[in-house]
């Protein structure tokens, strides 16, 4: 396993991204969470459009610890994590990045050019901060991952779901009714 990146991601309305740097030319979509998200089934992690992954994270605005991992096999399912799903992405000839809003800040994912299967895992999505706590501060109990790996693209997977927040995203942008 190799860390891609292990830190702190600022968060604003609740959402980041993998997404390139580069100047997008006119032919080039921006990253939409409407199109991220079509013919998903689940609402927290959208790959639809190419070489683009839109992410929801457990809070509205704040600081998040997040990990990613790049693997050479499919690795087991940690069931400590509340939510898990999984979307396919492809990784184009451009530079990626795992991105604050607007690509604000930026981080350099070494990820090879191929096909991924991404697996996104988060716990606390309902856990809110104390009145005493700064917005910068890490909520207590609330972790973020996402795990590569090569794999033939194939549909997305909701795996599992527990808080209300994530239901919400899986019923707002994913097909869980």
């Amino acid at each position: 396993m190799d860390k891609l990146y292990s830190g702190l991601l600022n968060i604003d309305y609740g959402q980041f991204y993998i997404d390139s740097t580069e100047p997008h030319n006119e032919k080039e979509e921006h990253l939409d969470p409407d199109k991220a998200f079509e013919d998903h089934e689940n609402g927290l992690c959208g790959s639809a459009q190419f070489g683009k992954i839109f992410f929801v994270a457990g809070l509205h605005v704040g600081v998040i610890k997040i990990d990613v991992e790049l693997y050479s096999f499919e690795p087991e399912l940690d069931q400590s994590f509340e939510e898990i799903v999984e979307v396919s992405f492809t990784r184009g000839n451009k530079s990626i990045s795992l991105c604050e809003m607007w690509c604000e800040q930026a981080h350099t994912l070494d990820l090879p050019k191929g096909d991924f299967r991404v697996r996104y895992s988060v716990s606390g999505m309902d856990n809110e901060r104390d009145d005493e706590s700064d917005w910068q501060d890490l909520i207590p109990g609330q972790r973020h991952l996402i795990q590569m790996w090569s794999a033939s693209p194939t549909r997305d997977k909701l795996l599992k779901y527990t808080s209300e927040s994530a239901a919400y995203w899986h019923r707002e942008w994913g097909a869980l009714r």
